[in-house]
């Protein structure tokens, strides 16, 4: 498992969660909306932003290139 700090939009704090690298990135942004859902509430549309580089949905953990600790960036879609 592979420790990922994530930052949703709108939160005050950031959330360490554990994904597999098997698991998509659309799995990380829900993950990571659930972590923080009781300061802000979930979205259905989000982008993943590592690096300043939006994530394809679609793609593994490990095929973005997420190494333990990486900040990850879940925004809506539509700001």
């Amino acid at each position: 498992m592979i420790p990922v700090y994530g930052f949703v939009a709108g939160d005050t704090l950031g959330v360490v969660v554990m994904v597999h690298d098997h698991e998509t990135v659309a799995d990380l942004a829900l993950r990571l909306q659930q972590a923080a859902a009781v300061r802000v509430a979930p979205r259905p549309r989000v982008r993943v932003v590592v690096h300043g580089l939006v994530l394809d949905r679609d793609s593994t953990v490990k095929a973005a290139g997420l190494t333990a600790l990486d900040r990850v960036d879940v925004i809506p879609e539509d700001t």
